[in-house]
């Protein structure tokens, strides 16, 4: 399939100014919501090991971190770079994630992108930097904003190589796919299937292609490494994925495509009305031949979603940020088929519902009531209390194979950003372990506590909250939620003098 501007004469492959103006002035403002949905918030649980990892003193420290952790390294690596230009202060940490969820969609402006007219391109563009779960992403310290930029590249290039098939077009194509990999295991699957799509369709001008291959050698390397490793994570006791249900397989699906049940309703209904009027004149639909590339390549994240579904009913092995390789080829799709249905009309239309179902306000207290499970005030305030070591337990089920060194790099990586390095010991505890009564003891009188709980797993504050009264004699700071909080406690305060 050998695709040119001339076969669909009517597209247009170049952006007029006007569209581009309009796209990225909907851009900055996006861009403006993120920066204020963000402000000033501390790091919570999993950006503070993106911290821990990235401010390793040296190369083997840095790398054994990086093997313990169950995600690939990419991300990593690129934080230890930016780190030792930007520092460690929290905005230094989130400006990575925020600075690529911003670069993503502008990809789709630039450039020749046959098969597709001006309305679709800047309607898929803002949907990319509409998407809803993008302004978390975008203001969190994890790899996600990265694997969300690598996810668009990946996939504009899968349709140029779609297009024409070359080797230089193959080794690009490949090196997003394999840096995707690199950033999350997940992303492989939308490679893997890209992949036979393109020999199933090319067959032997796609496999003289296979020296671009070999860039999949690093991904592939890293993971039998790591292989080991993931099998930990993977444990029953240990893993954290849910079954999968009904319930679950919609919200996944409403967090793939960025609709809240009413938005995905109304966009049932536009287009049921679209294929309707269209039946009812008797216009049948046109076959483009430079959009089927395009086609395939959202067909391909469509098949991806179910297939992700799938094996988490035989087995639970996703969250919804596990999706987010997926996400652009998904609203390529929604973009295609409102085109096609209901024009240029359906895609103001479209993009007017993913404008009206922002809610700074909403995201901004999600992001708050996250930040409960952290640790970033608690260690403000056992600097204050002068203790002279620290026990710092993450009472989770997964702590339960973590190294013990790590998790106290972890417990003092706010300290040691603030000037107050302290030792620190990490505890593990057994679900049926009492912390009111071990942690004190282990502190003893001179030491400060940190402990940090998921109640809704096999945890020892499943079966023991924290009791306030079991902490007498100790200035502490609870921050409880319904499932998740962080206890800390300061050294036993001296009695006061009688007089």
């Amino acid at each position: 399939m050998t695709v040119s501007p001339a076969d669909a004469p009517s597209i247009s492959a170049r952006l007029s100014r006007p569209w581009v103006g309009g796209a990225l002035l909907g851009m900055l403002g996006t861009l403006a919501l993120r920066v204020w949905v963000g402000r000033g918030l501390p790091l919570w649980l999993d950006e503070s090991w993106t911290g821990m990892i990235a401010t390793q003193p040296d190369l083997r420290s840095f790398w054994r971190e990086a093997w313990l952790d169950c995600n690939p390294p990419l991300y990593y690596g690129v934080m230890a770079l930016w780190t030792k230009l930007a520092g460690t202060s929290d905005l230094a940490l989130r400006l990575p994630s925020l600075i690529c969820v911003t670069l993503a969609p502008l990809l789709p402006l630039w450039g020749r992108l046959p098969g597709l007219s001006a309305p679709s391109r800047v309607t898929w563009a803002l949907l990319l930097a509409l998407w809803g779960p993008g302004f978390e992403v975008a203001t969190d310290a994890r790899g996600y904003g990265l694997l969300y930029l690598l996810s668009v590249a990946q996939l504009l290039a899968f349709v140029a190589l779609m297009s024409a098939p070359g080797r230089r077009r193959a080794t690009l194509w490949a090196a997003f796919s394999a840096l995707a990999g690199l950033t999350h295991y997940h992303a492989l699957l939308g490679a893997g299937l890209q992949g036979l799509m393109l020999i199933w369709q090319h067959r032997a001008r796609a496999l003289a292609l296979w020296p671009a291959a070999l860039a999949f050698v690093p991904t592939f390397g890293w993971l039998a490494l790591h292989a080991p490793r993931l099998a930990d994570y993977a444990r029953p006791d240990v893993a954290w994925y849910e079954a999968m249900t009904p319930d679950l397989a919609a919200g996944f699906v409403r967090y793939a495509l960025g609709l809240t049940g009413a938005g995905l309703a109304l966009v049932l209904i536009g287009l049921g009305i679209g294929a309707a009027w269209r039946r009812r004149t008797g216009t049948p639909p046109k076959a483009q031949v430079a959009i089927r590339v395009w086609q395939v390549a959202a067909l391909i994240s469509l098949l991806g979603l179910g297939v992700e579904l799938g094996l988490s009913s035989l087995k639970p092995m996703l969250t919804d940020r596990y999706l987010v390789p997926l996400v652009p080829g998904l609203l390529l799709g929604l973009v295609l088929l409102v085109q096609h249905w209901l024009r240029g009309a359906g895609l103001a239309a479209l993009v007017a519902l993913y404008a009206g179902m922002l809610h700074p306000a909403a995201d901004r207290a999600k992001l708050i009531a996250k930040t409960r499970y952290g640790f970033a005030a608690a260690s403000a305030f056992i600097a204050e209390q002068n203790p002279r070591r620290l026990i710092f337990v993450w009472d989770h089920p997964a702590a339960h194979i973590l190294d013990p060194g790590s998790v106290s790099k972890l417990g003092g990586f706010f300290l040691t950003r603030a000037g107050h390095a302290l030792p620190v010991t990490a505890v593990t505890l057994s679900p049926h372990d009492d912390a009111n009564r071990r942690l004190p003891a282990l502190a003893g009188d001179k030491g400060g506590i940190i402990w940090i709980y998921n109640r809704a797993r096999a945890s020892s504050a499943r079966q023991n909250p924290p009791r306030p009264a079991a902490w007498s004699g100790r200035h502490c700071l609870w921050s409880p939620g319904r499932w998740v909080g962080t206890l800390a406690c300061g050294p036993v305060r001296p009695p006061k003098a009688s007089h």
